[in-house]
């Protein structure tokens, strides 16, 4: 089998034009691209690292995103998870075990899943919420704002900087660090082909210099933490070595920050959009559970994740064969007709709701949804409990094929 191209008219998503228009206007290449050609090919991106592949199939049925996540002996993440194409080495030092597949996969995210037990996330419940009730108390006495300088990064960082150790004194360098790195996921989807990668890179190495720190620490002063359960931890029977306590500190510090972060910025939106929704939440705060996964599902933090076949197959009636780069666009799936009832709609009721906003499910399924979701929970209680009403200006979305971002969003509030 070969890859073999559509039709003339399937609409292109491989191109830094597509990815320049904000979400709403991509939506409908999605739902055109649903109804006539869910598998599609597509040319290879535009932008990126030089060597790209010669294409890809573009994954935007929900059903076939899930059937994909599922299966990944058949298809593979160590080969890349980015729409364009960057070193396999490059890619590990800011995503870890997320590009690589088993066995090494499964018995570093075992490791790993320490971190978000059950008794870790408990530990941290009642502090993530008193924190929340702090940032938001000061987001609505000042009034307004920007969403995401004034109000959502906040609680991310301050969670995985509390939940890795990181002292008060390394927190303002590890923020421009992360700041650093959202960026040069977006922005410019030239700037990986400019400086191949060097943005990414430096903002990357800063936080392996802060990394650094807490696990020499840690070696010397273990206590009842995360990090001095990694540096304790044995994979295949060995330590785990300093490159990977590095690595797993890097995507722990940007998933933790980008995904919620953006999540939330999205749901101010949402709610300024459907203010009938927000009456409904102030109305009644017990709705918070199923309106933070209705965040998630408009929101698609994550908007892709690629694979790639390790054998000829056939997905959905299309033939892929060996060595074809798949790529599932969350962002589609998380609007499919077929299992959303009006998807378009923003529905903080929706029941049930089987978004794949933190991944297919499988092995590569979100390690930190719940404690995601613990972050939205607490936020936006208390903003129910201290806002009637707020107002937003227009976004300036993040230019991205991976992160889906609001940079800039002017807010106002009315405290009730």
């Amino acid at each position: 089998m070969s890859i073999t191209k559509p039709a003339t008219g399937v609409p292109c998503v491989s191109s830094s034009t597509f990815w320049a228009q904000p979400p709403p206007q991509r939506a409908f290449a999605f739902e055109e691209l649903r109804r006539t050609a869910p598998i599609s090919f597509q040319e290879p991106p535009d932008f990126g690292m030089a060597g790209a592949s010669p294409g890809f199939w573009a994954i935007t049925r929900h059903e076939d995103v899930v059937a994909v996540s599922r299966n990944p002996e058949l298809f593979c993440s160590g080969q890349g998870v980015e729409l364009g194409d960057t070193p396999v080495e490059l890619l590990e030092l800011n995503a870890s075990f997320v590009v690589m597949d088993p066995p090494r996969h499964t018995a570093l995210r075992q490791v790993v899943s320490g971190a978000f037990t059950p008794r870790r996330i408990a530990q941290l419940k009642d502090r993530i919420e008193t924190e929340a009730d702090r940032i938001v108390d000061e987001f609505v006495e000042t009034g307004s704002g920007d969403v995401v300088e004034d109000f959502s990064r906040k609680l991310p960082l301050w969670t995985i900087c509390e939940m890795l150790g990181i002292p008060e004194s390394l927190r303002p360098q590890l923020a421009s660090a992360v700041e650093a790195l959202s960026a040069a996921q977006g922005t410019n989807l030239d700037s990986l082909a400019q400086n191949d990668g060097t943005a990414a890179l430096g903002a990357g190495m800063a936080i392996h210099r802060i990394a650094a720190t807490i696990l020499a620490d840690r070696r010397l002063r273990p206590r009842d933490d995360i990090p001095s359960s990694l540096v304790h931890s044995e994979l295949d029977g060995e330590p785990l070595s300093e490159q990977i306590l590095r690595n797993i500190f890097v995507l722990f510090i940007t998933a933790g920050n980008d995904t919620t972060k953006n999540t939330t910025s999205h749901a101010l939106k949402l709610f300024a959009d459907n203010p009938e929704q927000w009456s409904l939440l102030v109305n009644d705060r017990t709705l918070v559970t199923s309106a933070v996964e209705e965040f998630v599902r408009c929101a698609s933090p994550v908007i892709l994740f690629r694979r790639t076949a390790r054998a000829d197959t056939t997905l959905g009636g299309v033939d892929i064969a060996q060595g074809d780069p798949v790529v599932m666009f969350y962002e589609s799936a998380n609007r499919d007709e077929l299992v959303f009832r009006n998807p378009e709609r923003f529905d903080i009721t929706r029941d049930p709701n089987p978004h794949v906003g933190f991944g297919g499910g499988g092995a590569h399924f979100c390690l930190g949804a719940n404690l995601a979701r613990v972050e939205l929970r607490a936020l936006f209680t208390r903003l129910a409990e201290r806002v009637t009403s707020f107002e937003v200006g227009e976004p300036s979305y993040l230019v991205s094929n991976f992160f889906n971002g609001i940079t800039r969003m002017p807010v106002q509030v009315v405290a009730g």
